[in-house]
């Protein structure tokens, strides 16, 4: 699904969250928003109900007077009708001169009805499976619209959400809770339809035998319905702490698999065990206590309906000995027998039957609600970063990044940076350095957008980032992480992670640039080796110059460099600096970092301390200055046994 596609999506679900308590109208609002969701698929669904409709207006008649024709005139030898007998394919009827059928011409009724309901189910059963596949198919492709609407949110969200809240989660919410929108459609339009299709016939069958006994498959309702009321909010509570347990549970899995080699490291193995065995713990205590409070629900509704079935079944049975006549003589009847007595008993028991799945469905409502909530928490989150209505896309940078007064807060208690400010023209190398915490990526992720300052502004060519496009913005910087972050493909398809279209030529001299060629040439597949999950089958090297060759490759105007070399000798790190030197001949070049032997070749060298900027200058100029922190900096350094040894901690 394209970009703009899951931006519909997002538009189309609007806001608002169903609350504790699933209400009739928090629960029509919960189905309004993903009615929202149908409206691409609607036309699947038109046909779907027309498939149905199609199926029930022509087979339940067929069915209703094959039943009869076994009922009441097979069992009990009455004569068919015109209808059935025609249906049955009798060429003459009646079959005898007397009110009753003689035992030859009931097996021979009761040989046609059975062979024309086999026939009638081999017919049905291949519909009702097309259609059925046909309902997964729509549901699913909704579930897939939702899933990535999802997915783009959580994208369009700043670092300081992800920063707040665990992976695990993410992954619960886009891959377990999304899935609950195709059983709420099913669960809550399509089973609902169809159910209460059953029992308003059961209802009017009924009627036409006795209404008084409809009048009580009605009042059922009543307990149901104060049953639902009274264990709604219990059972939402009890699905609301299940799904935050199982996402802690997948939280916990992430973590574990993700720090395998720390783990392994301090041999952690035993202690990683333990609390994944609480948390699992916890998961299946919530789990089980949710499914207990709906398996009591659903034995007070089944015990509801079995007192109306006790009590009707008995009525009935009275009228049957009673041959009491029937309310509205209707399929030949018109006094309660033994095969009227069954036949009503299968009626009203499917509209009591239906009465109790459609309460049922409420319970497992509550559980489907609780996941979606936990969606719509998601898609309800209004991004930090967005592109202003009159944003224009940012071609080519010619001047330079100008930051001016800038200063931003992750928390109000918090510093990030105060009161920034430097410019760096095109065509030079901008150094950024300073203690552990300082502020250095922070700037840096200021510069792409990932956050915006809450003073001052940023400027590219005098414009402020937040007129530019978010897109094109960050399609002109080119971000080579400290973390070196790879994935479980080949090496040629990690270097065109931000260019998929680039040819091998471009991949080839981006490696080059960045020395990387050097290793990926000894390898057995060259640049088709498959790389282990996160890149873990190579050196933290080799890793740190695939990731600058793919910033490299993404040929951008401004260059953002974090760490760099932090990873690489003395002597590649020489060779990648040169060449990046070459390379970046006309573009705006950005180091974080801590090495001196890279600061020296910066044009300027911003320090920072505390999120503020308190040198700028050449390295000459910083160390000519009496007291001064870069000076201090280059002194311990000049003092450290490690010929690589820090001006700066990480940042």
């Amino acid at each position: 699904m394209s970009q703009a596609k899951s931006r519909l999506v997002l538009d189309a679900l609007g806001t608002g969250r169903s609350g504790d308590r699933l209400s009739f109208r928090t629960l029509l609002a919960l189905l309004r928003r993903c009615a929202r969701l149908l409206r691409p698929v609607r036309g699947h669904l038109l046909a779907l109900f027309a498939g149905f409709g199609v199926l029930a207006a022509i087979f339940v008649p067929i069915g209703l007077l094959l039943m009869d024709a076994f009922w009441t005139r097979a069992l009990e030898g009455q004569p068919l009708t015109d209808w059935q007998a025609r249906l049955l394919g009798f060429a003459t009827q009646p079959f005898s001169e007397g009110p009753l059928l003689d035992p030859g011409e009931r097996r021979a009724v009761l040989r046609r009805v059975v062979t024309l309901g086999v026939v009638f189910g081999l017919v049905v059963t291949p519909c009702l499976l097309a259609l059925y596949y046909y309902q997964v198919w729509i549901l699913q492709r909704v579930n897939q619209l939702l899933r990535l609407g999802l997915l783009d949110r959580l994208q369009e969200l700043s670092l300081r959400f992800h920063a707040d809240s665990r992976i695990g989660d993410a992954i619960y919410r886009t891959y377990q809770d999304s899935a609950m929108v195709t059983q709420l459609v099913e669960v809550l339009i399509l089973v609902p339809l169809a159910t209460l299709g059953r029992f308003l016939f059961a209802m009017v069958v009924v009627a036409c035998f006795d209404p008084r006994l409809a009048v009580l498959l009605a009042v059922l309702w009543v307990p149901l319905l104060l049953l639902g009321r009274a264990s709604s909010r219990r059972l939402r509570v009890a699905f609301r702490t299940a799904r935050e347990a199982n996402a802690a549970l997948t939280s916990r899995i992430q973590e574990t698999l993700a720090g395998i080699r720390v783990i392994k490291a301090y041999g952690a193995e035993s202690f990683e065990q333990e609390r994944f065995e609480d948390a699992s713990r916890s998961s299946f205590d919530a789990a089980f206590f949710a499914r207990q409070g709906l398996a009591v629900f659903l034995v007070a509704i089944f015990w509801v309906v079995a007192t109306g079935l006790v009590l009707t079944g008995a009525i009935a049975a009275h009228h049957t000995l009673q041959a009491k006549p029937v309310a509205l003589p209707v399929l030949g009847f018109t006094v309660f027998t033994l095969g009227l007595f069954n036949y009503f008993k299968a009626r009203f028991g499917d509209g009591a039957g239906n009465l109790r799945l459609l309460f049922r469905t409420w319970g497992r409502t509550q559980d489907i609600a609780i996941g979606l909530d936990r969606v719509f928490e998601i898609l309800d989150l209004e991004p930090e970063v967005r592109d202003a209505d009159d944003a224009v896309p940012l071609e080519t940078v010619r001047e330079g990044v100008r930051y001016r007064d800038v200063s931003f807060r992750y928390q109000p208690d918090r510093p990030g940076l105060e009161g920034v400010d430097f410019e760096a023209p095109v065509g030079t190398v901008t150094a950024v350095v300073g203690p552990t915490g300082s502020g250095k990526t922070t700037l840096m992720a200021l510069l792409v957008r990932l956050f915006d300052p809450q003073r001052g502004g940023i400027e590219i060519d005098g414009l402020d980032l937040r007129r530019y496009r978010v897109a094109s913005l960050r399609s002109r910087v080119a971000v080579a992480l400290q973390e070196n972050l790879l994935f479980g493909t080949t090496i040629r398809e990690n270097i065109r992670y931000a260019v998929p279209d680039a040819s091998d030529e471009r991949v080839r001299e981006a490696a080059r640039v960045a020395c990387a060629d050097e290793f990926i040439e000894q390898l057995p597949d060259g640049y088709d080796t498959l790389l282990g999950e996160r890149g873990t089958k190579l050196s933290t090297g080799q890793r740190q110059r695939l990731s600058i060759a793919r910033a490299v490759l993404k040929d951008p105007p401004i260059l953002v460099l974090d760490e760099p070399t932090a990873s690489l000798d003395a002597g590649t790190e020489l060779r990648v600096l040169r060449n990046l030197s070459l390379w970046g001949e006309g573009r705006l070049i950005f180091l974080i970092t801590h090495r001196l032997s890279t600061i020296r070749r910066a044009d300027r060298i911003l320090v920072l301390r505390d999120g503020r900027m308190i040198e700028a200058g050449t390295h000459d100029e910083l160390l000519a200055r009496p007291g001064g922190l870069y000076r201090a900096l280059v002194e311990v350094d000049s003092e450290s046994p490690a010929s690589s040894a820090a001006v700066g901690g990480g940042s």
